[in-house]
């Protein structure tokens, strides 16, 4: 009885190693088929059909053209929540744009990016770098990861992105190798130094256009203005006093019409004399005609707050003092055409 079923348990023990030498490998054989499947029903579910799917044992291989980067990281998910998967291995590609672009608009608030970026590696550059720039500004991030970009491509956008931080609102159109930037900028030196960082991209391949206006233009129109008039003409003055003769009266005009072309700026008149005499009188009598110029112009409607007197007395000579022509050159007034926050 003993030997009985001691035998007829190993049969059963060998017919379990039989089945299971014939049913496994059929089941391994399998696995890669119905997880292929399985895949593929859920990103169907999701609307992702256009991402391939293959097996290899229990990992999953997707490939195809991601329509956008959302798509392309749903799909990576969407493998990964079927049971059975082990590893999601993504080839899939961006898509290829046509036309590619790029659009970047920055006010005090906030900076808005739409487009695209080769891959997610250069977008997260891209965004990093706003970050790091402008912290105070929201982001809104509206880019997509996609090819077809044109060469040197992530080296523009770093570039101009980098240049923008001295624009106080600007905006930023790419389509291709067309490229537009537009804003303005607080001086004039910083729009030829941004301007200078766009050299080595000008066709090659890129045509760049720019409209910048420099905050401080309207002020050093005024400054050229006031120097090539006062080079030609000066203001006269009786001999030791501060009254300004009535033959210069066309001159204060005209000076007045010149600061009506700054209207945002300030200027400060200067007043100079030659170095006869006592120096503290000359600086006082300076002082006086440089006051007496600006009331001038106060009657002329330049607003009075716009300007203000100094006296340099017989300092900062243009000519020699020592020659009667030279200590004529020396008695002047000059202009200088400062920003309203400069002293």
């Amino acid at each position: 009885m003993n030997s009985r079923l001691f035998y007829g348990q190993l049969f059963g023990v060998l017919l379990i190693i039989v089945l299971l030498l014939f049913a496994v490998p059929r089941y391994l054989k399998d696995i890669p088929k119905n997880l292929s499947k399985k895949v593929s029903e859920n990103l169907s579910s999701k609307q992702l059909s256009w991402a391939a799917v293959r097996a290899n044992g229990r990992d999953i291989i997707l490939s195809g053209v991601a329509p956008s980067i959302e798509e392309h990281d749903n799909a990576i998910q969407s493998a990964k929540d079927v049971f059975g998967v082990r590893d999601v291995v993504d080839k899939i590609s961006p898509e290829v744009i046509t036309p590619y672009t790029l659009n970047m608009s920055m006010n005090k608030n906030e900076i808005i990016l739409e487009g695209y970026m080769p891959t997610k590696e250069d977008k997260e550059a891209l965004l990093s770098l706003v970050k790091e720039y402008y912290p105070k500004q929201k982001l809104i991030d509206g880019i997509d990861i996609g090819t077809g970009n044109p060469e040197s491509w992530n080296e523009l956008v770093l570039t101009i992105t980098k240049g923008l931080k001295g624009l106080d609102a600007s905006s930023i159109h790419i389509v291709d190798d067309e490229v537009q930037v537009s804003g303005k900028i607080k001086t004039q030196k910083e729009k030829e130094a941004f301007e200078a960082s766009l050299n080595e991209f000008k066709n090659n391949p890129y045509k760049i256009t720019t409209h910048i206006v420099s905050m401080d233009r309207p002020i050093i129109v005024c400054q050229e203005k006031f120097n090539t008039l006062l080079s030609k003409q000066k203001i006269k003055f009786a001999s030791n006093k501060s009254d300004i003769a009535s033959e210069s009266q066309k001159l204060i005009k005209e000076l007045s019409y010149i600061s009506s072309l700054c209207p945002q700026a300030k200027m400060v008149i200067i007043g100079y004399t030659d170095s006869l005499g006592n120096d503290e009188k000359n600086k006082k009598l300076s002082y006086e005609r440089a006051q007496a110029v600006v009331s001038k112009l106060f009657q002329e409607g330049v607003e009075l707050e716009r300007m203000r007197a100094l006296g340099e007395g017989e300092s900062k000579p243009i000519a020699d003092n020592k020659t009667e022509e030279g200590r004529a050159k020396n008695r002047r007034i000059e202009f200088k055409v400062i920003m309203n926050e400069e002293r």
